[in-house]
């Protein structure tokens, strides 16, 4: 370089990255979803009784309707029953309690969920069964048909 020469400055090849792609903005995100998560997964909300309620009342049957839940009729005895599970529930009775309770009181179809035991099982279980059954036998069938690897005329 000459005396008179003026050197250019020096241009930085270093881009400006964005902010999310610094690693403390990554840590904080990650510190921001455990956090949230760990409180989700520990706090109860208030609405479990009313989560309750809503269920056991899709499920338990209408005694004056037909295929309608007690949730979805406005008949009396719909309304007379809907109150006493809410009643029920605040009382601090278990599901399975109320449950029984209703089907004591009105019958064994009083519950519009199927049991999960005996011949409803069977139900489940012998047409997997048959499926597994004719897929085995399928490929039996294909394996014995392949025709010899090493055989050439």
């Amino acid at each position: 370089m000459t005396a008179g020469s003026v050197r250019a400055p020096a241009i930085s090849r270093r881009r400006a990255e964005p902010w999310w792609a610094s690693r403390w903005a990554w840590a904080f995100l990650c510190a921001v979803a455990i956090g949230v998560l760990a409180f989700g997964s520990v706090h109860e909300p208030k609405s479990s009784t009313l989560a309750r309620e809503s269920r056991l009342d899709s499920i338990i049957k209408c005694p004056a309707c037909d295929d309608l839940s007690i949730a979805q009729s406005a008949a009396p005895s719909a309304v007379d029953l809907r109150h006493r599970v809410d009643s029920f529930v605040r009382e601090g009775w278990s599901d399975a309690r109320i449950e029984s309770w209703v089907t004591a009181r009105f019958g064994s179809d009083s519950l519009l969920v199927p049991p999960t035991g005996g011949l409803t099982s069977a139900l489940y279980i012998v047409p997997l069964g048959a499926l597994a059954l004719a897929l085995c036998g399928l490929g039996w069938y294909f394996w014995r048909r392949r025709a010899p690897t090493g055989a050439s005329p």
